[in-house]
């Protein structure tokens, strides 16, 4: 059974995150097991029955957000058909019955045909957008709580952007760089511009649950959003 897991898996490579199967570890070196995020966004929202998770990768994140007690449905959205493939293979072998998976551009994507949801996770997304602005605007007509997790653009150095906006142009890998968004270009906003791109979209309460100006790859912040 190991042996013909691993060769089913080697079939789909490369992977990112790592998958505990029976026992054994497959897929690539990323775990996501005990991710603060997700321990963040459940002390945000602690009754989200229904989560929106935009950016899924291979789901690794989707599955432990669909494990938690209370959970009924994720719907986990992802630009890549070649994720998606890996998301769904794993859900099977873990026989995850809450989660569906649906492809679509997130640049452009109506999420409404995805429904209503009590919360949307947003992990690793808005910073590979050429236009996250676009995003934000769409977000409050499908859940009333968003949980945002990105990389931002020091104000030193950031330069203006539309719509008052202050930030930065990032080079992109493209559709052939798996942690690369779709287009070859993304913004980074300010944290000030977002928090006020927040709060010009609706959102009455926006609170900082984390900021790491000093992370590794760039300034990042966890950001709980509520409309009412």
């Amino acid at each position: 059974m190991e042996a013909d897991l691993t060769s089913e898996f080697a079939k789909l490579a490369p992977w990112i995150f790592q998958f505990r199967i029976g026992g054994a570890d497959y897929g690539g070196t990323v775990s996501a097991v005990g991710d603060v995020r997700v321990e963040q966004f459940f002390q945000f929202a602690p009754h989200a029955a229904t989560i929106l998770e935009l950016g899924a990768l291979e789901g690794a994140q989707t599955f432990i957000l669909a494990e938690r007690p209370g959970v009924k449905k994720v719907v986990a959205v992802e630009g890549r058909e070649m994720n998606l493939r890996k998301a769904q293979f794993v859900q099977k072998l873990l026989r995850v019955e809450n989660v569906e998976f649906a492809q679509a551009n997130l640049e452009e994507a109506d999420l409404s045909a995805f429904g209503k949801f009590d919360a949307v996770f947003c992990c690793g997304l808005l910073y590979h957008l050429p236009k996250p602005w676009e995003l934000i605007q769409r977000l409050p007509s499908v859940a009333p709580l968003l949980f945002l997790w990105t990389a931002y653009a020091a104000e030193n150095g950031s330069v203006e952007l539309p719509n008052g906006l202050r930030g930065k142009i990032q080079t992109e890998g493209g559709s052939e760089e798996p942690l690369s968004g779709l287009s070859s270009t993304a913004t980074w906003l300010t944290l000030g511009s977002l928090i006020g791109l927040l709060t010009a979209n609706g959102y009455k309460s926006v609170h900082v649950i984390h900021n790491d100006p000093a992370h590794v790859n760039g300034p990042t912040v966890t950001i709980g959003a509520a409309l009412g």
